[in-house]
């Protein structure tokens, strides 16, 4: 969650529950990697993935992995 003192920048393409979405994401990779759920390249992998995406722009690929990532990785 953000910090109470900083505003929304307008231009951000993901609303507060992307970012929810995005902050939970990112730590359900970490804790499955430290369960031993995923392994290290697995976890590399999605991350990447996740990157790849916003760099190209392809917020609604990101916005996807955000909410259903932790699946599309244990299936992999």
């Amino acid at each position: 969650m953000p910090h109470p003192s900083l505003s929304r920048d307008p231009a951000d393409p993901f609303t507060e529950r992307d970012h929810d979405n995005m902050d939970a994401f990112i730590g359900f990779v970490l804790d499955d990697f430290a369960a031993g759920e995923i392994s290290r390249d697995k976890a590399t992998c999605a991350l990447q993935h996740v990157m790849g995406a916003l760099v190209v722009g392809n917020t609604g690929e990101a916005k996807n992995w955000f909410e259903q990532g932790r699946k599309f990785i244990r299936a992999r």
